[in-house]
């Protein structure tokens, strides 16, 4: 299965034509593979888990979802700086626009559209 073909990615790449480049989206879901391979999960998996995450109102530095990010981040080595930091953007992005930002839930101003 391609990574175009998961219900969570069509939903967010269909919110990002409407804002994003046709270049921008074919990197976003370049990022999305990468960050995928890395953690061995699908993008519903992913999105699964920070939904599961948020309905817990568990902190957010506690969660798994955190903990991938910025694990990745500090210890992929094959990419560049700006390449992680682009994947880390894309993932903010994927996990927004599928109704699971990224964020800590128990902090008053936090809120899920």
């Amino acid at each position: 299965m391609s990574i175009e073909d998961y219900k969570t990615t069509k939903i967010w790449v269909a919110e990002l034509r409407h804002i994003k480049p046709s270049m921008t989206i074919q990197n976003y879901l370049w990022a999305l593979r990468v960050f995928s391979e890395y953690t061995k999960k699908k993008p519903d998996q992913l999105i699964s888990e920070r939904l599961k995450e948020i309905a817990d109102r568990s902190n957010y530095t506690k969660t798994q979802t955190f903990k991938r990010i910025t694990v990745f981040q500090s210890e992929d080595k094959s990419k560049t700086k700006y390449s992680r930091d682009m994947i880390v953007k894309a993932m903010t992005s994927f996990y927004e626009n599928n109704k699971a930002p990224l964020g800590d839930p128990k902090r008053e101003n936090w809120q899920m559209d």
